[in-house]
């Protein structure tokens, strides 16, 4: 690339930075003109599309410099990302993933990446769980759980889709864990409760729900469960 596009170049990417939009795509498509085999060029379109909300073009231009590189990790993460904010979570992971790939080859796994991979596969999650398909929304959620293991979040939400499949044994020891890292967290808490209910244990589920009152009196869930609770028992 000679000087002076260089300098176009560095300018363009200085009004992506500020916000100007037109004026950054503008830059760019004139350095994608004079030289249209070059990447880097093609990824940072794609990034002003995507700030531009024109996620169609953004999706093109990340393909493109794919194309034009396969080994570009960053085009793969850019256009995942782009996937997944469209609900496209499929296409979302396999972006991750061949990003995932090259970046373990090159230089290991990194924690930010995994992070990434891990809320994609949660999101898939919890759409098949809204569809209760619980199997499918297992697998998913434990593929998040194994990239991000101290994400509480994710673990609940596999703890209660175990719930939704009887498998009370399992989401017991995963909500135990959750636990152990978090005593305070209510929610667990609730769902510990659920899971005791669910067994016939209702002295335990009691105890879990009374404690999520002491801990958060207006907490709705667990006072609604104690009622659930206290009517059955009156019948």
């Amino acid at each position: 690339m000679d000087q002076e596009t260089k300098r176009l170049y560095a300018e363009a990417l200085k009004l992506y930075e500020a916000g100007k939009i037109k004026e950054s795509v503008d830059a760019l498509k004139q350095v994608v003109q004079i030289y249209p085999a070059y990447p880097d060029v093609h990824n940072a379109l794609g990034l002003v599309y995507s700030l531009a909300g024109d996620q169609t073009e953004a999706i093109s231009y990340f393909k493109k410099a794919i194309e034009l590189n396969p080994s570009y990790i960053e085009a793969y993460v850019n256009l995942a990302i782009v996937y997944n904010e469209q609900c496209e979570f499929e296409e979302a992971i396999r972006s991750f993933e061949k990003a995932a790939t090259l970046e373990t080859q090159e230089k290991g796994f990194s924690p930010k990446l995994k992070a990434k991979l891990a809320n994609v596969y949660r999101q898939l999650g919890d759409t098949y769980y809204e569809l209760q398909e619980y199997v499918k929304a297992r697998e998913e959620y434990e593929k998040a759980a194994s990239l991000g293991p101290t994400f509480l979040d994710i673990k609940l939400k596999l703890a209660k889709v175990l719930l939704q499949l009887d498998e009370y044994e399992d989401a017991e020891r995963l909500l135990g864990d959750i636990l152990a890292q978090n005593m305070s967290y209510s929610e667990a808490k609730t769902t510990l409760g659920l899971c005791y209910y669910r067994q016939q244990r209702f002295a335990d589920a009691r105890k879990e729900w009374q404690e999520v009152l002491r801990i958060d009196p207006q907490h709705t869930k667990a006072r609604s469960y104690l009622n659930m609770l206290k009517e059955k028992q009156d019948d």
